[in-house]
């Protein structure tokens, strides 16, 4: 029995964690396991897009610098906006970065001392994440 090349089908399974794609006699793979690393990254830019776009709706100008004050009910965005928070205070220019003080979950919403009156909250329940924008005067 002789097989030509019409007779044989030939099908590439990718391997668990890998992705396959071929066009044009060229194969690529590429591994799309998410590490935790990746995903906290990936929640940090998420969190700069979220930023980002808050600002524009409060009207803030691309080179306002900002306070940036958040808070996080899931520890793994918690660690990801600690552990980027370079990055993430960089790319939204906020020139004072962290997280939520004490008292002014304490105050239940109401103004307390450190809470600036000129502050706008906002909020992203998928994510379970607060924050609050202030624009800066300039330095």
């Amino acid at each position: 029995m002789t097989l030509e090349p019409d007779d044989v089908i030939v099908t590439q399974t990718p391997r668990s964690g890998w992705a396959v794609a071929s066009a044009g006699g060229e194969t690529v793979a590429l591994e799309v396991t998410i590490t935790p690393e990746l995903r906290r990254e990936g929640l940090a830019r998420e969190v700069v897009r979220l930023v980002q776009d808050a600002r524009k709706n409060d009207g803030l100008d691309v080179s306002d610098r900002i306070s940036l004050r958040w808070a996080a009910t899931d520890p793994e965005l918690a660690a990801a906006l600690t552990e980027h928070g370079p990055l993430i205070s960089g790319e939204v220019l906020a020139a004072d970065y962290g997280e939520r003080p004490a008292e002014w979950a304490e105050a239940d919403g109401a103004e307390a001392d450190g809470a600036e009156a000129d502050g706008k909250g906002h909020s992203e329940p998928g994510l379970g994440l607060e924050f609050w924008i202030r624009r800066l005067p300039p330095s």
